[in-house]
């Protein structure tokens, strides 16, 4: 049989199965193990099956997921987030729209100490949602800088979403991380550039907050100052190359255990619980990069991969129409399922056509995370959305209506991005 049209057949009963709402993970898995059972034989299928279960995650690298995992989860248990909005907050006195810049800017610093978009705005919703309504902020507008603060989650290092691509491709994790600094630091500016336009146009939108005495100012650092060296340590670490991308990663985990140690805010039951939440999500990752394994591998013996790359390549459509046809792909699945399920079955796919046509292989992820990061608020899956609604309370159609404002923000940093990839190459480049 032709290997594109086994391949899609492959394709066709992968998308059957989630359609009957089987978890992807099982999903590749059984698709990936029927091919090769038929192209293979079932003996074949069940030894590569054990191999690849194994040579999937058996390398020393992918401890970077559950390092920053933990690292997260220490940060999340001491309450840090609640010390960097007082600080923000405290620090910008009576800016108009002093709450949602502080939101936006805590935001990022969690981004950084976290890399996770569902858990950035969740934390963020419970402590910025309450202070932005007490001080008489519209909902709008309140729930729109909390989302767009979460969508940082997984852009600036150290992101999951970056570390799976690398681990997907192959490509460096440490240079992919330091190239979402600029791209993250580019996202978070036009979020604040929205803001000030959002109460240029509605001057009640942001009330004035109260100003603060110098005294409470330098108070605020106190509880902060910790956990902001810590992430200087491991991003430092990683750009310099003084420790491996794994080393930074424990160097972060344990830095935020020591900190929490340090507030008095860590007990036996909050590291415990930390460390089963980390075990759990990395267990459920790790399963999910063996089904991929083991689909790719499907794909890869019928011939798929390959002739999908070679009919591109040759059919004469230019690279960048390319481009944009795989965005649109990005859409559709951001659409349909969730963010690292997208990210999973895209990327091998679209990878090697990509690279075949040119595309520098950090650029492109760089791109595909804020791709995934456009589908987390989109509807009818939009991830995000759904947390914001579970922690604000407010309706599900208030908080879409609020996600289009964020939605034209990745819009317009996505077109920076292609139009100036050096956005995201430059800082990795100078490694």
């Amino acid at each position: 049989m032709n290997p594109l049209i086994l391949g899609t057949i492959g394709l066709i009963a992968l998308f059957f199965l989630i359609a009957l709402r089987i978890p992807i993970a099982f999903a590749m898995f059984l698709v990936g193990f029927g091919g090769l059972a038929m192209t293979r034989g079932l003996e074949q299928a069940i030894s590569m099956a054990g191999s690849t279960s194994y040579y999937a995650i058996a390398n020393w690298l992918y401890l970077v997921i559950p390092m920053f995992i933990l690292m997260g989860e220490f940060a999340g248990a001491s309450n840090i987030i609640s010390d960097l909005f007082y600080c923000f907050k405290v620090w910008f006195g009576r800016i108009k729209g002093a709450l949602a810049v502080v939101t936006i800017f805590t935001s990022m610093i969690f981004a950084f100490a976290t890399g996770s978009t569902l858990a950035a705005t969740a934390v963020m919703g419970k402590v910025a949602l309450p202070e932005m309504s007490a001080a008489g902020y519209k909902p709008k507008l309140s729930l729109a800088t909390v989302l767009g603060g979460g969508t940082l989650g997984n852009i600036i290092p150290p992101s999951i979403g970056l570390s799976l691509f690398g681990i997907l491709t192959e490509q460096s994790i440490g240079k992919l991380l330091i190239a979402g600094i600029i791209p993250g630091v580019m996202v978070t500016a036009l979020l604040l550039m929205l803001i000030f336009l959002w109460i240029v146009r509605d001057k009640d939108a942001a009330p004035l907050t109260p100003s603060s005495s110098w005294k409470e100012r330098w108070r605020s650092l106190k509880n902060t100052i910790g956990m902001i060296l810590v992430l200087i340590a491991v991003l430092g670490g990683i750009y310099s190359g003084i420790v491996t991308i794994t080393e930074a990663a424990t160097v972060g985990a344990f830095g935020a255990f020591l900190v929490g140690l340090f507030l008095r805010r860590l007990n036996l039951a909050k590291v415990q619980q930390s460390l089963m939440n980390t075990m759990a999500l990395s267990a459920v990752i790790f399963f999910l990069l063996f089904s991929v394994a083991l689909f790719t591998r499907f794909l890869a013996f019928t011939g798929f991969t390959g002739q999908l790359t070679n009919l591109v390549t040759v059919s004469g459509i230019s690279p960048m129409l390319t481009l944009f046809l795989i965005i649109a792909v990005f859409i559709f699945m951001g659409c349909i399922m969730d963010a690292t399920s997208m990210m999973l079955l895209v990327v091998p796919v679209t990878f090697p056509i990509i690279t075949a046509l040119g595309f520098d292989p950090i650029w492109y992820g760089i791109l595909s995370v804020a791709m995934v990061q456009i589908g987390q608020i989109t509807p009818p899956i939009g991830m995000c959305i759904y947390v914001l609604k579970g922690v604000s309370g407010v309706s599900l159609e208030e908080c879409f209506g609020a996600s289009w404002a964020i939605l034209s923000v990745w819009i317009i940093a996505i077109a920076l991005l292609i139009k100036w990839p050096s956005i995201a190459l430059w800082l990795a480049s100078t490694m």
